[in-house]
């Protein structure tokens, strides 16, 4: 979307692909997931594009300009404001500002960057051109010490985020401006009935979510890696939609392996259709032919494994698949509180601050906890691993769902006692009751993808960092210590240890790097 100066609410018209009034437009995610529909208002001068998810049961858009009375107009506001969806309101009246308005799903959320009397926003960071040396230095900072936050801030000072169930409000005059709802409530463990079946329940959530979507077997396909995450949603697909088709990044060695006859039972137990794998070793972090190293232009939000993740989508999208179902939100579902914790004596897993930091990211982790969003319905480390799935997905032309990062799945997850989140119990006993076996149910050796970051970068990662070092954005900005990370870099040659905690500051570096360079000469 780019809205510039005067906005004339009743003057958008469309012309099959974008929304026009002026020289501002809007232009709709497509894809068969997706639909819209303006909602014009002459008497009052109000109009509204709602975009929002299909959703089964509710009358599809077959008219995309409506023109209604002032209170039909009030009820489609309402009812997109109800949306049991994801959804997008942008409102607009003569004589006021434009508000754009976002739910609690956190899907595709919308970075904005207003400038110049000009407001352009987009679900992909890189089509609002962020600048090398445009940096906030906080969220910066954040990103490399494992802090990451979850606000309106992002990594560049002028764009900022549409933070959940949030209102962005702008005018060619006064600019933008983001308010925050209310903090979001969440439920404490509760003590069960002795009938009561959570099992039985849980399962029930997912397959109501994935019906909430008129869905076709052959349009679909899930994550399946094998982890008790995806597993509840590749189960949840064969029981409501079919044999949808799978696809998952391989591991090597033992432990590829037995993800390998893990992921091969649950297919054949679940009945789920033909099968897609990259193996991640060959597109790991960094590797020479890659985007990254190659230096063509890199967002922030790009996971770890983007390459190989791009490979996997890419193959997907030729294959036919228009929607990707993942099992992000499972470790949140399941999380123990911080005095759970005391009480099992599991640990926390947080990341020390890596040892080189420059001066002045070690200065802004002081206020790390300033600016943070408020409470979300979803926890805050759901939605930003959502944000990541969801640009690389829809840079596939695939719409990212995930069952498990919903509000009443999360909900049950939060009442139910310790004994069943610990460990995960809930999907396990799930599984036992689809009849898997004790490898698929509990595996003996542990499946991630820690060891081909490890090997990754230090046969990629290492020599570009030590290469980059010398002209680093981040040192000449003292986010990143020369001395410190030189150290570190001679240490890792020499042991073949600790590789790994060089991605942070190398994959920031590749992100300013790749925009420093103008797009037209990148190779």
């Amino acid at each position: 979307m780019q809205l510039t100066g005067p906005i004339d609410a009743g003057g958008w018209q469309w012309d099959g692909h974008r929304w026009i009034s002026g020289r501002s437009w809007i232009e709709p995610f497509k894809h068969s997931a997706i639909e819209h529909v303006m909602v014009i208002t002459p008497d009052s001068r109000q109009s509204c594009l709602i975009v929002r998810e299909a959703a089964t049961g509710r009358e599809p858009v077959t008219t995309v300009r409506r023109v209604m009375s002032s209170p039909g107009y009030r009820r489609q506001i309402e009812e997109a404001g109800a949306w049991p969806l994801h959804a997008v309101r942008v409102e607009m009246a003569a004589g006021h500002a434009v508000r754009i308005t976002c739910g609690e799903r956190g899907v595709a959320p919308l970075y904005l960057r207003p400038a110049n009397g000009k407001l352009t926003v987009s679900w992909d960071m890189l089509d609002l051109t962020p600048e090398a040396d445009d940096l906030d230095s906080r969220e910066v900072a954040a990103m490399l010490a494992y802090r990451t936050r979850y606000s309106t801030a992002t990594v560049f000072r002028t764009i900022r985020q549409l933070t959940e169930r949030s209102t962005a409000s702008w005018d060619h005059t006064s600019g933008l401006r983001v308010d925050h709802p209310v903090p979001a409530l969440h439920s404490r463990p509760r003590t069960l009935h002795a009938d009561a079946d959570p099992v039985a329940a849980f399962s029930d959530l997912l397959r109501r979510e994935i019906t909430a979507r008129p869905l076709s077997v052959d349009g679909c396909a899930v994550e399946l890696s094998g982890g008790m995450d995806s597993a509840m949603t590749a189960l949840a697909l064969a029981e409501t939609v079919g044999p949808v088709r799978t696809a998952a990044l391989t591991l090597d060695g033992d432990s590829g392996d037995q993800q390998c006859r893990r992921r091969r039972e649950i297919r054949t137990r679940m009945g789920l259709g033909p099968d897609l794998t990259v193996p991640v070793s060959e597109f790991g972090p960094f590797h020479p032919a890659g985007s990254r190293a190659r230096g063509r232009p890199t967002s922030p939000l790009d996971g770890t494994y983007s390459e190989a993740m791009n490979e996997l989508y890419s193959r997907l999208s030729s294959a036919g698949a228009r929607w990707v179902f993942t099992g992000v939100g499972g470790d949140e579902l399941c999380f123990q509180r911080p005095e759970e914790r005391v009480l099992t004596g599991d640990p926390w897993n947080v990341h020390p601050v890596p040892g080189h930091l420059g001066l002045r990211a070690r200065d802004t982790l002081r206020h790390i906890e300033n600016g943070l969003a408020p409470a979300s319905v979803l926890h805050a480390s759901t939605l930003i691993a959502l944000a990541v799935h969801s640009a690389t997905a829809m840079r596939h032309g695939l719409w990212p769902i995930s069952p498990l990062a919903t509000p009443l799945v999360l909900r049950l997850g939060e009442s139910l006692p310790l004994t069943w989140r610990r460990r995960k119990r809930l999907m396990r006993l799930r599984l036992e009751r689809a009849g898997c076996s004790p490898e698929v149910v509990d595996p003996p050796l542990p499946e991630n993808f820690a060891a081909t970051c490890e090997a990754a970068m230090l046969r990629n990662g290492l020599p570009l960092l030590s290469q980059w070092l010398p002209e680093s954005i981040l040192v000449r900005q003292g986010l990143l210590d020369s001395v410190a990370l030189s150290t570190e870099c001679a240490t890792v040659a020499t042991t073949g240890c600790g590789a790994s905690e060089l991605y942070r500051p190398l994959a920031m570096e590749a992100v300013l790097r790749s925009l420093a360079v103008p797009r037209a000469l990148t190779p």
